[in-house]
């Protein structure tokens, strides 16, 4: 007897509708991704938003299956014509429905979602796949193969060969890959001293979750619910913050009392960290040149009631204030190759150029507040990129041209060793995002 491949809980005409959503979205992604840099969170997010019909079956197998396709789009895009691999990649999907569901379905089985990769091919009438192999590579092959290109794809066809010039000599890129194309988890941040009662509904929720063993407060989580909908976090018991991210506020290290900036503050995570750290007393200025985020800053220091964080927006030169801060958190703009794992196929959306024009900005920013610190003050400069040109090369322009400040060594809260003022955080080293901050203090 022939096997129906489909999920047995939808009938065909809703499994149809269900590929055409799919579809839909996938368009939706692939052009403004291309064409404006958006994530793909972002635009699943408004189409959602959109799309009221969408279930929450059917945003789980949209969402799912982009995202596989984009995580492994370094293999999918060898599989076009030259002709449409340029068109795509520049905002313009002129594939077909089916050449459209082809490539989508390809994704979802090179993941490993062999049950919704089934139903997509049956659902074209595409030959019978074949039993999927056990890593994503063998399984890019097969597809290789299915689709008859003629070609054997490996691992380094995850990255643009312009970028794996550019990575870091001490990143190993078989590791880097591996993590490049598996989905991270979920961190959060316990800002509450009652962590039985995160704990207590996160375990209600049937989400699995395990305290760090070295980074206080961080937890990692996962759940297939939307946690911003918990309780918990509704009364400010806990933010979602990377593991990475988490260890920027703890080597800058705030004292109580003390007056803090974080002039790039974006929606605040750090912020909100460095403020909790501070046991709520002194102050934290947080800044943006986006009224918006700092608003939404606002209301997450409002829901858990940190009476000691401040907002001002501004442009983003040379600050203007009365007093000198105790210490400084740059938490600059940048190429955000350290979250490739959270928006992927990111990496074919960048261009050479963007990274300067990046790290002339970075040096800018550290520039515009130097004068801000107090004389034996800190300031911390970080990113979530993994290039030495944004990183390191950005930190000794600035120390050449600022004598006034020294590299200030610092304990690694992943590891305890001591870094040597500067440190890269690699998404190996904790199942998280790779993250570089640099630490500086402020000798006259």
């Amino acid at each position: 007897m022939k096997q129906d491949n489909r999920k047995p809980s939808l009938s065909p005409e809703k499994f149809r509708a269900q590929l055409n959503l799919l579809n839909d979205a996938a368009r939706k992604v692939l052009v403004l991704g291309f064409t404006r840099q958006t994530p793909a969170d972002r635009v699943l997010a408004a189409y959602f938003r959109e799309n009221r019909r969408c279930g929450s079956r059917d945003r789980a197998f949209i969402s799912e299956t982009i995202y596989a396709s984009l995580r492994y789009w370094g293999f999918l895009r060898k599989f076009l014509p030259q002709d449409r691999l340029s068109e795509l990649e520049s905002g313009s999907v002129k594939l077909t429905a089916k050449e459209l569901s082809a490539l989508l379905m390809a994704g979802a089985f090179i993941a490993g979602d062999e049950e919704n990769s089934r139903a997509v091919a049956a659902e074209c009438k595409l030959p019978q796949l074949p039993r999927a192999l056990n890593n994503p590579c063998a399984r890019a092959n097969q597809m290789a193969e299915y689709f008859n290109c003629g070609i054997r794809v490996s691992d380094n066809d995850l990255l643009p060969e312009w970028i794996k010039n550019m990575l870091p000599d001490d990143l190993e890129l078989p590791p880097f890959l591996k993590m490049l194309s598996s989905r991270p988890p979920m961190w959060i941040r316990l800002q509450t001293a009652e962590a039985e009662r995160v704990f207590s509904e996160l375990r209600n929720t049937g989400a699995v979750f395990a305290s760090h063993p070295a980074v206080q407060d961080a937890v990692e989580v996962r759940a297939k619910i939307n946690l911003y909908t918990l309780d918990s976090f509704k009364a400010g018991m806990f933010e979602i913050q990377d593991l990475a991210s988490q260890c920027v506020s703890l080597i800058a290290a705030p004292k109580l009392g003390e007056r803090w900036l974080d002039p790039c503050a974006g929606a605040g995570g750090k912020t909100l960290h460095l403020a909790q750290l501070m046991n709520r007393k002194g102050t934290v200025t947080a800044g943006d040149i986006r009224e918006n985020k700092l608003e939404d800053l606002r209301k997450r220091a409002r829901r858990a009631g940190f009476p000691n964080i401040m907002t001002k927006a501004h442009d983003g030169g040379i600050w203007k204030g009365k007093h000198l801060f105790d210490g400084i958190l740059v938490d600059a703009p940048c190429s955000c190759s350290g979250v490739w794992r959270r928006n992927p196929g990111a990496q074919w959306k960048l261009k050479p150029e963007d990274i300067t024009e990046l790290s002339e900005t970075q040096r800018k920013i550290l520039d515009n507040y130097a004068a801000a610190l107090r004389p034996g003050g800190v300031l911390v400069y970080a990113t979530c990129s993994i290039f030495e040109a944004e990183n390191t090369a950005v930190v000794k322009d600035f120390l050449a041209a600022h004598d006034e400040y020294k590299l200030d060594p610092f304990e690694n809260p992943l590891t305890g060793k001591i870094a040597p003022g500067m440190l890269r955080i690699d998404s190996i080293d904790g199942d998280c995002d790779a993250l570089f901050m640099a630490k500086m203090r402020r000798v006259k």
